[in-house]
């Protein structure tokens, strides 16, 4: 990081470059067949000075490019990842009913919606009838003491010696 009048500016002096091995993943996102991802541990690495990685980087792919058919995930986790087809199998299941779970999620979504807005009602009632409740409490309570105060002054003219 370098400032100069005032402005800031970042500069790369080099590229470091990691391989991770791929392994079995749990993102339920993939349209179909088991999902990989890379292990937390690098096995080899590289530093690259900028230029020269920017001279010989390869033309960036797109999302076409990018996806996987899960034909070629299955044979890379069986040849690279040493995986029987049996433990393939057994994970996506497992990423298969997370799936299901996702879009039951996502499809539930819309009655909890409705759910919420019914419970937003029924406080707004709530509401309501407690605000009668404490304005018949505060009535009772002032004829009470509008009572209390009328029966003193009673009272106090039924002992008084001025009549």
């Amino acid at each position: 990081v370098s400032v100069s009048s005032g402005n800031l500016s970042v500069s790369f002096s080099a590229v470091e470059i990691r391989e991770f091995e791929i392994q079995i993943g749990d993102n339920p996102s993939v349209s179909s067949g088991p999902p990989l991802t890379i292990a937390w541990d690098h096995f080899n690495e590289a530093k690259v000075d900028i230029d020269t990685y920017e001279a010989n980087c390869p033309q960036r792919r797109d999302r076409n490019q990018i996806l996987l058919p899960y034909k070629e995930r299955w044979r890379r986790l069986a040849e690279e990842a040493n995986m029987t087809e049996d433990e393939i199998f057994e994970e996506t299941k497992k990423v298969n009913v997370a799936r299901r779970k996702r879009a039951e999620t996502i499809s539930n979504l819309d009655g909890a919606q409705w759910e919420e807005r019914l419970e937003k009602a029924q406080r707004w009632l709530q509401n309501i009838r407690n605000r009668k409740v404490k304005q018949d409490e505060q009535r009772m309570i002032r004829m009470s003491i509008e009572m209390d105060r009328m029966e003193r002054e009673n009272v106090r003219l039924a002992i008084s010696p001025c009549q």
